[in-house]
């Protein structure tokens, strides 16, 4: 059968409910960014106690503390949450009294940095440059278990302290930070801007103290808290801090030694995410030296490429190549200061370090001052996979007003490798925004050259503008992608690519909806030979509702032009032959045997108490996708249907239990032909105190007709941090590979001075 979904029955819909973007009744202001509150110095340290004794913690009461915004239902929060905060040349001192009258509390984790948003917590936004560039929270839970982030470093794991006790239908906490694990500015008459957030679990609802319409929600660990809301965070002023080694970072050392036994202990995963057999590095260094207390140099030698801190994989249909989060110290730390593009086409980025490989040394300084942030680094090592020897060099740079109303950025890459060739590309651009208006805007424009690029020449630009509002926002784009452009040390979603792209989202609540939202979105780029290379076409709603409830339904719709690099004519080989090789990247210069491929969706998924220690998921979704001519001489995409089931929950006060079961169905459009797939998922934690964890997953896949080799995979993983600093690991297989790999590696960590990731 024929499914009603077209490109132009998406826009039709997008058009009838764009209304509902300026229907929304704009939201109210609570806390604004114009409040500058003085900072309190503690006469003294305040006790360790989450009972917060009155007399110790009075001075640094935060008066208007008493008005938190729940962000989730845009409404003020229904908890009453009270806070100090305080400073000494040391510490900062912050305290949380929650009420929770009628919502139980939620107490489940034992183990710190481990199941992060499962149980309410409190936590502080510091952004102690003031500018967005130096960007902290600090989280805790009523049983003390912490978490912590930083803008800075995906890897920041500093030692700090916190306390929290449960009496009757409220709980409290106390959070002593250390200066000393913060970027801070020396001097006198500091300005920060800070903020005090709250998880309420059991109801799925986050609380913000500072509040602005065009903070958004977002699901805990992927989308709230984020770093950006900092700019709509009130100041802290006249901050002093000293120069001495209470109030600077510590230098770091970390020195790894690794062994690993079994049949597979030399196979690794790969950038592009394949496994392939890699020399096993038994040990290796890395040092962090703060040259300022806001400028580090960073160094590395004979890095670990093992993975074992975090395995990443995705088993579901991509068009395009997947965004994987950089973890290895090098590159993490200060990892946004090489990356400041504001604007990006897309996912698209000119360094972008997971593309990198084992490398085996790297030197880099990093950091802010003023209003200004950089990186700069260099790496070197060889690819034993294909014999490439590479030398690169990565630098950004990026100028902030202290507010974000404009910024301007420059930055790119260097690279020469034996075989690859050399590529240089650099980018610049600006981002401005008014804040009474919500307008924005931006422009970015990037060039690369070398011997890397087919014709020597490639370039990327864009420019947008956007109208961002509480209840509202509309953005346009339009991109010019040359073909061929793709940094050798970058991501490149697709090049030859030049046309206009839209997104508009509204989003609100109601008596019976806690949140609602929708998105609608298209794009159409041609490329060089006037063909239409990409088009896509979505709107989708999502709500939750009031009994934990939640759906979200919409058509997603997309083409997709590919080229064979060779031209047959003259040969045996036809276009139709299924063994022509073929890039959906770029058919410049030929432009030989075009097709256009369609991976359409429609979607509708059903949640029950997401957000929650304890969600259940479902997803179907079905449409045309797959490879095939579109017109008369129709091989057609298969008919696709993709159905998803996950849930999770905790088992006592140690276990959790996680289980996930997935099916795909395609039958192909000119011969009947069915095949599916399934995939099924089950994996336990254990929480074994605050500094110990064990988690286990087994995952099989049978059938060919999904996106996945079929096999069984049985992985396993030990992590215990020591309260020196040092970390072990204990690691079988890896839940990335498709099948169980016989390795089981044993890596401990030393660590002398500064604590992890700072």
């Amino acid at each position: 059968m024929e499914y009603p979904l077209t490109t132009s029955s998406c826009l039709k819909a997008a058009i009838a409910l764009a209304a509902i973007l300026l229907a929304a009744a704009p939201a109210r202001a609570s806390v604004p960014a114009t409040l500058q509150l003085p900072a309190v110095a503690a006469p003294s340290p305040p006790p360790f106690d989450p009972s917060i004794p009155a007399a110790a913690w009075q001075p640094g009461a935060i008066p208007e503390a008493g008005g938190f915004e729940d962000l989730t239902t845009r409404t003020i929060a229904p908890h009453a949450t009270q806070v100090w905060m305080m400073y000494d040349a040391r510490n900062l001192y912050v305290a949380f009294r929650c009420e929770q009258r009628g919502t139980p509390i939620t107490a489940t984790q034992t183990t710190n940095d481990v199941g992060f948003g499962n149980d309410d917590f409190v936590g502080v936004g510091l952004d102690t440059s003031g500018a967005g560039s130096n960007v902290y929270y600090f989280e805790t839970t009523p049983r003390g278990v912490r978490y912590e982030q930083a803008s800075e470093n995906a890897r920041y794991r500093p030692v700090w302290q916190s306390a929290a006790a449960v009496s009757g239908d409220s709980w409290s906490a106390v959070l002593i930070i250390p200066l000393n694990v913060l970027r801070i500015h020396g001097g006198a008459n500091q300005a920060w801007r800070i903020n005090f957030i709250r998880n309420v679990a059991t109801v799925a609802e986050h609380y913000t103290w500072a509040y602005d319409g065009v903070m958004q929600d977002g699901g805990i660990g992927g989308g709230w808290p984020n770093f950006q809301d900092s700019r709509f965070w009130p100041s802290w002023t006249g901050i002093t801090t000293g120069t001495t080694a209470a109030a600077r970072p510590k230098p770091r050392i970390e020195l790894y030694a690794l062994d690993s036994i079994g049949r597979d202990r030399k196979l690794f995963q790969q950038a592009n995410g394949g496994f392939l057999p890699e020399t096993v590095r038994v040990a290796g260094l890395d040092v962090s030296y703060p040259l300022t207390s806001t400028i580090n140099f960073v160094g590395t030698l004979n890095p670990d490429f093992s993975n074992v801190e975090i395995d990443q994989q995705t088993i579901a249909p991509q068009e395009f190549r997947r965004f994987l989060q950089e973890y290895r110290p090098f590159f993490s730390q200060g990892a946004q200061f090489l990356n400041p593009n504001q604007s990006p086409i897309g996912p698209d980025e000119i360094f972008y370090s997971p593309s990198v490989g084992p490398f085996d040394r790297g030197a880099k300084v990093e950091g802010t001052f003023g209003r200004q942030s950089f990186g700069v680094l260099n790496f070197k090592g060889y690819d034993q996979s294909t014999g490439n020897s590479f030398n690169d060099t990565a630098f950004g740079y990026s100028h902030a007003l202290q507010d974000r109303t404009f910024l301007y950025w420059a930055d790119g890459v260097i690279a020469h490798h034996s075989i690859f060739g050399s590529d240089t590309a650099v980018e610049a651009g600006i981002k401005g925004r008014n804040l009474k208006n919500g307008f924005v805007y931006g422009f970015d424009d990037a060039s690369e050259h070398g011997t890397w690029v087919p014709q020597g020449v490639a370039h990327s630009g864009n420019v947008f503008v956007d109208v961002h509002k509480p209840n509202y926002e509309v953005y346009v784009d339009y991109a010019d992608i040359s073909p061929n452009y793709n940094p050798i040390d970058g991501l490149t979603a697709n090049s030859d690519i030049h046309g206009f792209s839209f997104f508009s989202t509204s989003g609100g609540s109601s008596r019976g909806i806690k949140n609602y939202a929708v998105f609608l979105n298209g794009d159409r780029f041609l490329d060089r030979s006037g063909a239409v290379h990409q088009a896509d076409a979505s709107v989708f709603l999502n709500a939750s509702l009031n009994n934990g409830f939640s759906i979200g339904f919409g058509p997603s719709e997309s083409e997709l032009r590919s080229y064979s690099p060779v031209d047959p004519s003259g040969s045996e080989t036809t276009c139709n032959d299924p063994n022509l090789p073929r890039s959906y990247f770029t058919g410049f210069p030929g432009y030989f045997c075009g097709r256009t491929d369609t991976f359409n969706l429609a979607t509708v998924s059903l949640g029950y108490r997401d957000g929650t220690a304890a969600p259940v998921d479902f997803q179907a979704a079905y449409g045309k996708f797959g490879f095939g001519f579109v017109g008369s001489n129709d091989n057609g995409p298969d008919y696709l249907h993709l159905y998803s089931f996950t849930t999770s929950r905790p088992i006592g006060r140690v276990f959790s239990l996680g289980f996930e079961y997935d099916g795909s169905f395609e039958r192909a459009m000119t011969t009947g032909a069915f095949d599916s797939q399934w995939l099924r998922r089950i994996s336990l934690g254990a929480q074994l105190g605050p500094y110990e964890n064990f988690t286990i997953s087994l995952r099989s896949i049978n059938g060919r007709g999904g996106f996945s080799p079929p096999g069984t995979n049985l992985a396993a993983a030990y992590h215990h941090r020591f309260r020196s600093g040092d970390e072990l690991f204990l690691n079988f297989g890896t839940p990335a590979a498709a099948r169980t790999l016989d390795r089981f590696i044993v890596k401990y960590l030393f660590r002398f001075g500064g604590d992890a990731g700072t």
